[in-house]
């Protein structure tokens, strides 16, 4: 035990820092402690076949219950559709069957006690092999929850060589955070043996600002983002 007041202040502030810079690695072993990323087999890309929307592709639109909502509208460059009576609703990244359920909830919300939707994707590039049409390669499956833009499950298509996105990435992606979406305390929970999953904490921050590498986002990921804590 140091006798100098100094020395005892200095030693304090040591140990709580390192106690912060273990807890935002994940822990003592940060991402070496985390099981690798998993890379869809090609059988389940096969079957993992439905498109995700992005900017510049269209939203074809029918309703049962109400044919006026009916219509074809453009993905703006924002990553959204914007529909009468029903206003902007958010599609880029997502796939059909997400679109599908937002879009119902939405109307159920505002417009109808019930809502019967379904959507197709006119691709902007379809002769490109653009939004999982042939060519478009294989995808992954990430869950957000949390502070996000747009939670739920994302299909994004692997990069050249089948890199992975990194999580930074995929957050940009699908809208980034929310208002109050705290960057320093992003959470990837990664299946692992036994049906459990394997936690690390990832402080986004220093990935944007090039102070850390960004962390590959494995199929099945889900990214949990937690909300800012305000003292008063």
């Amino acid at each position: 035990m140091p006798t100098n007041p100094n020395q005892f202040v200095r030693l304090l502030a040591l140990q709580l820092l390192l106690a912060v810079q273990l807890d935002c690695s994940g822990g003592p072993q940060g991402v070496k402690n985390l099981p690798p990323p998993r890379v869809p087999t090609a059988a389940a890309a096969a079957s993992a076949s439905e498109p995700v929307f992005r900017a510049g592709d269209s939203v074809e639109l029918l309703v049962e219950e109400d044919r006026a909502f009916d219509g074809v509208f453009e993905v703006r460059e924002g990553g959204y559709v914007l529909i009468p009576k029903v206003g902007r609703i958010a599609v880029a990244g997502l796939t059909r069957s997400v679109v599908e359920q937002n879009i119902r909830e939405k109307l159920q919300n505002q417009q109808l006690k019930r809502a019967t939707v379904y959507v197709e994707l006119i691709p902007s590039g379809a002769a490109n092999g653009i939004n999982g049409v042939a060519g478009a390669g294989q995808h992954i499956s990430v869950y957000l929850t949390g502070a996000v833009a747009r939670p739920g499950q994302h299909a994004l298509p692997l990069k050249a060589g089948d890199r992975l996105p990194g999580v930074f990435e995929v957050l940009l992606t699908a809208g980034g955070l929310s208002k109050f979406g705290d960057e320093s305390k992003v959470r990837i929970m990664r299946p692992a043996e036994g049906g459990s999953r394997q936690p690390l904490q990832v402080d986004v921050r220093k990935i944007r600002d090039g102070l850390a590498a960004d962390v590959p986002v494995g199929d099945g990921d889900i990214i949990e983002v937690r909300e800012k804590v305000f003292g008063f």
